[in-house]
This record gives structure tokens, sequence and C-alpha cells, in this order.
């Protein structure tokens, strides 16, 4: 496929990145909302922003991707990467694939959600720890695995991990250029069961009005659960959900695990939702789910290294709509999420749910962190999810 070569501003000395952007056209979309009458007359409230991006050359893939960001980012994430690369959108744009980038409701294009709790989004500190540069705050054992962050590359051929160990502007802190680029794009974040409604009505929506046939959730943390959510709501049209590092643990979230803290809060009512879902046995309120603890929480070196779980009592209740969903479940080496990512597998594979679970490390894919498909090794990652869609659906 032909491709679009676009100049980048040096990141290192003199050096200059040349980035090849898979060719493609571009259509917008505003999805949903709601008209309301106010003092000042009607306005829209609630619609969210959608990109519809189609390769150049043709599609050639028979399922369409979405792919759904998590929180503090929009969805521009998936177009290019923090020190200038290609995102996923143009690695899957090469492959043949039509692809629909949507922004969450109250972030990004999707404007604001003033009615909704929405979180002030991470700190400089906050993302150094949980995404950058875990392996610098060592609050957690696999943190020390942490390699692949692209500021890490920007050192010369002679420069020492004990140099870089050293040097806060080239190792995913504060005034390396990837993490400046990276954290620029922060925003506050619509987190709880108001934006999970709409986000599963408008996915829904998507799917339907926009999307001939099935598609393909490709989600990042909050996004996996909207993906979930959507899967519950309209499974005749989601073919299958690929999760890279989905939303926390069930029943509760360590929402500052990644800042040294191991008491998690209570979350997620309904198991990996905030919102009702579909369950065999209805469950009208979450108090019906039953629960149990499962495992021991860990340390390795005087550090976390797992947690225990909240899963359902057996005989557990199935998701009925969800596990007409396969699922492909990723977690990186040296996330803060490998602290606690089995526990939302278990409890989805309790309730009925096909889930492959994938830890990168095991496919020799190492030393990532939460932000997998933004670090070097990134295309290693989304060939990965290629081969696994091609092989299973064709």
């Amino acid at each position: 496929m032909e491709l679009l070569e676009v100049p980048i501003s040096p990141v290192s000395g003199n050096s200059q990145i040349q980035v090849t952007e898979a060719r493609h056209t571009r259509k917008i979309y505003y999805l949903g909302g709601d008209y309301n009458q106010t003092a000042s007359g009607t306005i829209l409230q609630n619609q969210i922003y959608v990109e519809q991006l189609t390769p150049a050359g043709g599609v050639t893939q028979p399922k369409p991707l979405v792919l759904l960001h998590g929180g503090n980012i929009a969805g521009d994430l998936w177009l290019n990467k923090p020190d200038g690369g290609r995102g996923w959108a143009s690695f899957f744009l090469d492959r043949g694939y039509q692809v629909y980038i949507p922004d969450t409701w109250g972030m990004g294009r999707s404007g604001p959600a003033a009615d909704g709790p929405r979180g002030g989004g991470s700190t400089v500190e906050g993302a150094e720890r949980a995404f950058t540069a875990p392996e610098r705050y060592n609050e957690y054992y696999q943190a020390r695995f942490h390699t692949q962050w692209p500021g890490v590359s920007f050192r010369e051929p002679t420069y020492s991990y004990s140099e870089w160990l050293t040097d806060s502007h080239k190792n995913g802190s504060l005034n390396d250029r990837a993490f400046n680029n990276f954290y620029s794009r922060f925003h506050p974040t619509s987190v709880g069961p108001e934006v999970e409604g709409i986000m599963r009505s408008a996915l829904c929506d998507l799917l339907r009005t926009y999307i001939s046939g099935q598609a393909i959730f490709i989600a990042h943390v909050m996004g996996s659960a909207y993906a979930i959510q959507a899967s519950d709501a309209c499974p005749e049209l989601v073919a299958a959900h690929i999760s890279l590092e989905g939303d926390q643990s069930p029943f509760q979230s360590y929402i500052r695990a990644s800042e040294g803290i191991d008491n998690p809060i209570p979350y997620r009512p309904y198991g990996v939702s905030n919102i009702p879902l579909t369950f065999e046995t209805p469950v009208t309120e979450s108090s019906q789910l039953r629960k149990a603890s499962v495992g021991e929480t860990t340390y390795t070196e005087g550090l976390l290294s797992n947690v225990s779980c909240v899963l359902q009592q057996n005989p557990a209740n199935k998701l009925v709509n969800v596990a007409k969903v396969p699922m492909l479940f990723f977690v990186g080496e040296a996330s803060v999420h490998a602290l606690y990512d089995h526990c939302q597998v278990a409890f989805l594979r309790q309730a009925g749910v096909n889930v492959t679970f994938t830890k990168l490390a095991d496919e020799g894919v190492r030393g990532n962190g939460h932000f997998s498909m933004l670090e070097e090794n990134s295309d290693q990652i989304a060939l990965l999810v290629a081969r696994w869609i091609e092989e299973r659906l064709g």
C-alpha cells in the first residue's frame, strides 16, 4: 500500500524521524445525544465523536475495527505514538481494515460531561509511576522489567543503563520529549454509570447505523468496560473483543495501586460494570451477586506482586450475552495491571465468557508497561492481535 511520509520534529540531538502513515480517507460522525430544553433554548447533549478511516487501497478485511481508548487520553491515542511513530490505526489500515475511532463521552471531541463525575486526570508524577517510568519508582515488583517506553531509545549507543536511570530527560519522566508529548494529550476523565450507559448506547448505534455486519472491538482499560457493555446490549453486532489490560479488578478498583497503595476501593458492583448486565438468572440489584474472595495477595522481595480476587461464589451466574463474544485479553510484563488483571479474566471465565488470556512476556514480547500500544515494540503486539483475529475469524 502507498504510504504518506510525514516529517516529525527532532526527538534527539539533530536527528529527525520520518513517519510513514497509511494513506486513507476519513469521515466523521457524531452519534447519539439528547435534545434538551434550557433557559436559552434547545440544545443537543451527550453525543460522541467518531472517525471512520478507510484504507486508500480499499478494504480487504471482512470485519472493521472499533478502537476504544481508556482514561486520560482520547481517540488520538491510536493515531501517532508520542515519539512521532505510527500508531495502531496505520498498522491496521495497512492490513486492509476499516477503522473507527470514537472519543469517549466527555473527552476529546465528544464534548464536556458537564453533569457527570469526572476524574481530574493523572498528575505528571502519577503518569510516570503508572505508565511511563514505573521502574524508577519501584512500587511493585514487576515494574523493574519495564524497558519499552520510547524515551529509552533516545539514548546514545554508549549510554549505560545506570546513566539512563539517572537522566530525567530520557527515561519516561518530565522533559523526556516523548513523555511531554504523551502527557500533553491528557484529559480529565468521565467515569461512572452515566458515561457507561451513554457509551453503551452510542457504540450499539455505531454498529447498527454505520457498520454493515459485525465489528471487532480493540479496547484499552475503560474502553474494555464499554466493549463489554456493548457486547451485552447488542452481542449480535460484535464479532470479538480484544482487551488491552481491561478495566481493573472485579467489584473493586486499585485506583492508587500504582502509587504504592494496595488496598482497593469498592467499584463495579456488577463485577466488570457499574451498570446492570444480562445474567442468566436476572440481577436487578448488585447485591444479588454472591461474592467470594479467591487467592492471596503476595509480595516478592518486599514489593506487591499479586493481589487476591473478588469473584462470584460458585456456581456463578452467567453473562449470557457477553459470553456470545470471544475475547483476547493481553497484559504487559511490567504493567501495574500484571498485579490484578488475572482477576477480571477469572471473573469472565466464571461467567461463561471464552477468554484467551495472553501474558505478553509468554509470547516473547518483553518489557511493556500499561500503554503498550505506544511503546517501542507496539507493532509486535499489534501483529499478535491481527493474527488472532485473522486465524479465529477469517
